[in-house]
């Protein structure tokens, strides 16, 4: 673990040299004026266009060689892992790419030790290592935004108490790597306009799918600084269900002693498939559409043999990170004729993720007397009280016949204190008809965009 100074060094280096432009020093200087409230307008909400024209260089063309998301993906299963044992045997669906680069956005801002907790979570050794892993996720969705064949939109935002003076160079790190507009709000005399206006923000960028991430109670006069992270996705299956064989209100078995109904799709035809005989699950890729070949997104599951706990799964699977990496990796599969039965449902989350967040060893940041992100404040007085009030994540999913449409949103409120093809003999039944993972991933980077387990089929499905 590198000191907190050299942490704190090496995050803004390379901000500092990519970002010193003079536009950016304009941008800084209406930071506190009255015609800031405009300034998110001349940003581009999503920001791609200038980030893009970042990625189209000779650097990035090698980044990606060199880069991998490692940060993102086992903070994203240390999440999952500590979300899924806190809810027992309940369903559970979250997208660990929302929650990093939301907690990523914070953790740029951070010092000291609180800085060192961060970093330590998401296993970096500094915040520049933090920030590349970031801009190469941001990367992924940047050339997935250009796929006409699949659905995939990112938007980053922050809002910022008027008058609150924060570091030109933070503003710079969130907008450059992380595509962030910033809008300032008065949370104090205009807190439930500010909600209103942040939920209409993330219901436009979900699509609708979530709706009332804050509540008027999150918002009040000793909020400072709102970070919020919204992921979209909706893709087409390569290979679509026939709506006339999926088998209506079939058993679902969720324990030994229960039995839900649920809508059974079925189809035979050939997947990525493998098998670990040592863990006794089964492992489908159900690729989604795509006219690009750096990105190719799938839809994964992880299914218990029968007689097999999947809580028995999942606590492996937390205590061999490689083995789930292994699971997951679309490469190491072979290609087989599968009998694929795979319910049809629609499953939406709503988490606040402080307590999960100090599991995994963020303490600091949300403890008034000792958070520390004078990063992201100019004013000392202001920055002695800055610290993480909730972290609040929504998800939601819809699997049918032709595909899946997945979005979540995640805030982070801060407060002032006071394969290779082999032949088969036969096709393989693959049954979800009991509880199992299910992920929705970049093959490529091997990123999870969203994660999940279905225990208990919503009535609805």
């Amino acid at each position: 673990m590198a000191s907190s100074s050299e942490s704190t060094a090496a995050g803004f280096e390379q901000a500092g040299e990519k970002l010193n432009s003079p536009g950016f020093e304009q941008a800084g200087e209406k930071l506190n004026s009255p015609g800031f409230e405009q300034f998110g307008e001349k940003l581009n909400s999503p920001g791609f266009e200038q980030f893009g024209e970042k990625l189209n260089s000779p650097g990035f063309e090698q980044f990606g060689e060199k880069l991998n998301s490692t940060d993102f993906e086992q903070f994203g299963q240390k999440l999952y892992s500590t979300v899924s044992q806190n809810q027992n045997d309940q369903n559970v669906f979250l997208s660990p790419a929302s929650i990093a680069l939301a907690m990523s956005m914070c953790t740029v801002g951070a010092r000291q030790e609180t800085l060192n907790q961060m970093l330590h979570a998401f296993q970096a050794s500094t915040a520049n290592e933090l920030i590349q892993a970031a801009e190469q996720v941001m990367q992924v969705f940047s050339a997935a935004s250009q796929d006409k064949l699949v659905q995939l939109k990112l938007a980053n935002r922050l809002y910022a108490q008027k008058a609150y003076k924060l570091q030109e160079d933070y503003l710079k790190l969130v907008q450059s790597s992380f595509a962030a507009d910033i809008k300032l709000a008065d949370f104090a005399s205009e807190g439930a306009e500010v909600v209103r206006t942040i939920n209409a923000w993330v219901e436009e960028q979900t699509n609708k799918l979530i709706k009332d991430l804050l509540s008027p109670d999150d918002v009040n006069s000793d909020t400072r600084l709102i970070i919020i992270n919204c992921i979209y996705f909706k893709g087409t299956w390569v290979k679509q269900f026939d709506e006339h064989n999926t088998i209506k209100q079939a058993d679902f078995h969720e324990g030994k002693n229960k039995i839900s109904k649920v809508n059974l799709m079925y189809q035979k035809n050939k997947y990525a498939y493998t098998e670990n005989k040592d863990l006794r699950v089964q492992v489908a890729h159900m690729p989604y559409k795509s006219e690009n070949r750096d990105t190719q997104f799938v839809f994964t599951v992880i299914l218990p043999n029968k007689g097999v706990s999947l809580s028995d799964v999942e606590s492996r699977l937390k205590a061999e990170p490689d083995l789930m990496r292994s699971l997951l990796s679309h490469t190491e599969s072979a290609m087989e004729e599968l009998l694929l039965y795979l319910p049809k449902f629609k499953m939406e989350a709503s988490f606040t993720l402080n307590d999960v967040l100090k599991q995994i060893g963020m303490q600091n940041a949300f403890d008034p007397n000792s958070a520390d992100f004078t990063g992201i404040v100019s004013e000392s007085d202001d920055a002695a009280g800055l610290y993480i009030s909730k972290v609040i994540h929504k998800a939601f999913i819809d699997v049918n016949e032709k595909g899946s449409e997945a979005a979540a949103a995640t805030a982070v409120l801060m407060d002032r204190c006071c394969a290779s093809v082999k032949p088969e003999p036969k096709p393989v039944e693959f049954k979800a008809d009991r509880p199992f993972l299910f992920f929705i991933r970049e093959t490529e980077e091997d990123l999870n965009i969203f994660s999940g387990r279905l225990v208990s089929p919503p009535s609805t499905a």
